[in-house]
């Protein structure tokens, strides 16, 4: 888990070239506004993590791990502004200040749920593209009543296997959450047309990706 300034360096990274190329410490102590010292205490961190890859006297740049936070950093951040212009009225430079702060403040899930609400939004308001990542999976037994999802994967054990052929669900089918069965804890859904009742292992171990 990365701390807010480990996700700020990692995104002043991307923004200086980072993924792509080697970045010097000056120009990245230039971008975060600090010393050379400390730059140097946070890149040490950072390698530590495999977040970046370091060369003393040479410069930095961004492993794929490192990129796919920074990304993340920046589509929440962007978000965020889209959320506070559209929904709060905020303008100007505020509208930056306040994305600053919220875009460590919430888990991927959440701005996930905040992007769909949003209209799943193309740019920002500053006509900023909000960048587009992996979806991020998760158990169907954590949706809420009415969340839509698309089936992504499942754990591919016998059983699980065969209630999910029985039930006719496949890979790509877009569910929607109706709400908990009142028998055994199960989840009852909706797939189409049909109306089906998973077992709680079963909705336990199908990772969707929420639409």
């Amino acid at each position: 888990m990365q701390t807010p300034a480990e996700e700020n360096y990692l995104k002043a990274l991307w923004y200086l070239g980072g993924a792509e190329k080697e970045v010097s410490l000056q120009a990245l102590a230039q971008r975060m506004g600090t010393t050379p010292g400390a730059v140097t205490d946070m890149v040490k961190k950072l390698a530590d993590k495999e977040y970046i890859y370091y060369r003393p006297y040479h410069g930095v740049r961004l492993t794929e791990k490192g990129t796919n936070i920074a990304v993340r950093v920046i589509r929440r951040h962007r978000i965020w502004e889209t959320f506070v212009s559209q929904k709060l009225g905020y303008t100007g430079e505020k509208i930056h200040t306040l994305a600053e702060r919220l875009e460590h403040l919430c888990d991927d899930e959440f701005i996930e749920r905040l992007y769909t609400y949003l209209g799943r939004p193309a740019i920002d308001p500053h006509g900023d593209e909000i960048p587009v990542v992996a979806p991020i999976l998760y158990p169907l037994s954590r949706l809420s009543r009415g969340q839509r999802a698309r089936i992504c994967g499942y754990l591919e054990e016998p059983a699980i296997t065969e209630a999910l052929r029985i039930l006719n669900i496949q890979i790509g089918d877009v569910v929607e959450v109706i709400g908990p069965f009142p028998v055994d804890k199960a989840l009852w859904i909706r797939c189409g047309e049909r109306e089906c009742v998973l077992p709680p292992t079963v909705a336990e171990n199908l990772f969707v990706d929420i639409v």
